[in-house]
């Protein structure tokens, strides 16, 4: 309470002093608009006394508006926070990880597939992961410089229309597949292609998606404490490589940075995750997919998407580690992005 009180009394001071300085400045135009005084030479000093007056207040202008900006970034984080954390995330139907197996039908109900368009061609070449109702979180180098055409929701087996697990005598299938299209896409400012980099990017659907056995969103690490293992889940899809028909899964381990930043000679920022370096890596991942675990959310256990894949070695099976975009270090720009781009309803 008292913290807002605070901040409203230091907002209405800013803006009282906003408009007075406004003022201010207005009337000397006015006055300086006009040729008048002309005299040999004298120097007034209220003249000068005028001029820094309005310098003083084209800075508190300045100032007021960047709280203005902040306050605003503030608000659309705290309501990205909120989108995020009033829905019923992460929840899986098996935590087994099969280690290259296939993975079990609607047993991860988050993955999204990106059908991308470059030079005449069309495909799937990126996955990502639902977040919310309205928004894929996936990696910045699978929508640059590739055209997002649409984004694929309830995808398990790209080899056939329909779904379906048989177990002994019964049939259980799932609803179709659902391909939809793109709002928008918020690329982070500052992704680098060359040094792989912020490499983070967010796609607002063109409608809400209704949850179902086979489309739910991810929980993301709010709250959480760092995993030091891992899933990697896809179709093995990248921007130049072929997939499998059904998704597999690999265990993974966190490694330090250092292991990533000498085996690709580049320089590893904590804002990176470095993991894998076991038979089993992390190219069976897809580009943009997630790096997840189950964790303890909201007091129940859930999957929670730690990392998105970003890049590594294209020989599968070499036992090199992989380089992740770490999530949790940049919740502040998807909340803010979430937020800003959401109804306050």
């Amino acid at each position: 309470l008292s913290m807002s009180l605070s901040l409203t009394l230091s907002l209405s001071l800013s803006l009282s002093l906003l408009f007075v300085c406004c003022n201010e400045a207005h009337g000397l135009r006015l006055l300086q608009q006009q040729r008048c005084g002309v005299f040999a030479s004298v120097k007034s000093r209220a003249v000068n006394q005028l001029k820094m007056r309005r310098v003083n207040c084209n800075l508190l202008l300045f100032y007021a508006i960047l709280s203005w900006q902040s306050l605003f970034v503030c608000c659309n984080e705290a309501h990205g926070l909120r989108l995020l954390q009033q829905q019923r995330c992460g929840v899986f139907a098996s935590v087994k990880v099969t280690n290259g197996r296939e993975v079990r039908l609607a047993s991860r109900p988050w993955m999204a597939l990106l059908r991308l368009r470059y030079a005449g061609e069309e495909g799937f070449h990126c996955a990502g992961t639902l977040i919310t109702d309205r928004f894929v979180l996936t990696a910045a180098h699978c929508v640059a410089p590739f055209e997002l055409v649409y984004v694929r929701l309830g995808e398990h087996n790209l080899s056939t229309d329909t779904d379906c697990k048989v177990t002994g005598k019964r049939t259980m299938c799932v609803p179709p597949v659902e391909d939809v299209g793109v709002a928008a896409v918020y690329k982070h400012e500052e992704y680098s292609s060359a040094a792989k980099h912020n490499d983070i990017a967010l796609i607002k659907l063109e409608r809400q998606v209704e949850f179902k056995k086979h489309i739910k969103p991810i929980c993301l690490p709010i709250g959480v404490e760092a995993s030091q293992s891992f899933v990697v889940t896809g179709w093995g899809i990248t921007e130049n490589g072929t997939a499998v028909d059904v998704p597999r899964e690999a265990a993974i381990e966190l490694q330090a940075r250092q292991t990533c930043a000498h085996t690709f000679d580049r320089i590893v920022k904590q804002s990176q995750l470095c993991a894998g370096a076991t038979a089993s890596d992390s190219c069976r991942g897809d580009s943009g997919g997630p790096l997840s675990y189950p964790a303890v959310y909201a007091t129940r256990q859930r999957f929670v998407q730690f990392g998105i894949v970003s890049y590594g070695a294209r020989d599968c099976g070499n036992g090199y580690p992989a380089d992740y975009t770490d999530v949790a270090s940049y919740l502040p720009w998807i909340t803010g992005i979430i937020g800003a781009n959401s109804s306050k309803d």
